[in-house]
């Protein structure tokens, strides 16, 4: 209660001082009232995933332990019997079997005389050469022999052969067979040499064929004919192929163009003979 000074009224007590009226604070939080919901969080993807895979191996465990049960519990099915009696190993030794030809042997036939497996020359032919041909005698077949001289002695050159004939008189048609072996120990060489010829120039020898039975084997006829001295025009075709480590070279000139077919006469019997 007030006074009519406005103040407030003051209680005396046991000494006769004046004691303050109290003031009483109301409850913060009523006991009767339920907090708030915390917000939402979604869960993270990673665990989501992880939840889905367990689940999913979980449910393949118990799927083969249930199969595995429902088989064990089930009697083994016997096997049908065997259409046909057992085999009956034979008594007393094997018969004789043949020895093996030298031919049947890859290694044995190109480790042996090279000079043989040159084709032979024809019947009605004049021999002009046949025999062995040196690393310089081959680097000489390209444009640039010292460099080709070097290139054979880095790439494993083995050993060369080479025959020739001719056919006729006046309108003289010559043939040139050379058989190059390379060692290919490390590296296939005898089929870069193939591939990388320097031979054709474009102008002389026209498009190839391929040699059937080959991989990389080809024939060009001749085109335009190579000026010799004294005006003399000669026409060359030539083949190349390769069988093992063995490469190739067949060359027909003649003063007439020469054939397809009479360069692939040539490198074909020689390659049956290898």
């Amino acid at each position: 209660m007030q006074e009519n000074g406005g103040e407030p009224r003051r209680d005396a007590g046991q000494d006769g001082e004046e004691t303050p009226a109290l003031f009483l604070e109301p409850e913060l939080v009523s006991s009767s009232v339920p907090p708030p919901p915390e917000p939402y969080r979604p869960m993270r993807r990673g665990r989501l995933t992880l939840l889905v895979a367990a689940a999913a191996v979980l449910g393949v465990l118990a799927g083969a332990g249930a199969g595995y049960q429902v088989q064990r519990d089930r009697k083994p099915t016997p096997l049908p019997p065997l259409g046909a009696a057992a085999p009956v190993q034979p008594t007393g030794a094997a018969p004789a079997q043949p020895a093996p030809k030298p031919a049947d042997d890859r290694n044995a036939v190109y480790a042996g005389n090279l000079i043989e497996l040159l084709l032979p020359t024809p019947k009605g032919a004049e021999q002009r050469e046949r025999g062995w041909l040196t690393q310089a005698a081959v680097a000489d077949k390209f444009y640039d022999p010292a460099s080709a001289f070097s290139d054979l002695g880095e790439h494993g050159f083995q050993r060369a052969v080479t025959a020739r004939w001719s056919v006729g008189k006046t309108s003289r048609v010559e043939t040139e067979v050379s058989l190059t072996q390379y060692r290919d120990d490390t590296t296939p060489y005898t089929s870069e040499v193939l591939s990388g010829s320097e031979y054709s120039d474009g102008t002389h020898q026209s498009y190839g064929t391929p040699v059937p039975g080959t991989t990389d084997g080809e024939v060009r006829p001749s085109a335009e004919p190579y000026d010799e001295a004294g005006g003399l025009k000669v026409y060359v075709g030539e083949g190349f192929a390769r069988m093992g480590n063995i490469f190739v070279e067949v060359f027909v000139s003649g003063l007439h163009p020469v054939s397809r077919n009479a360069v692939m006469s040539v490198i074909t019997k020689q390659l049956e003979r290898l």
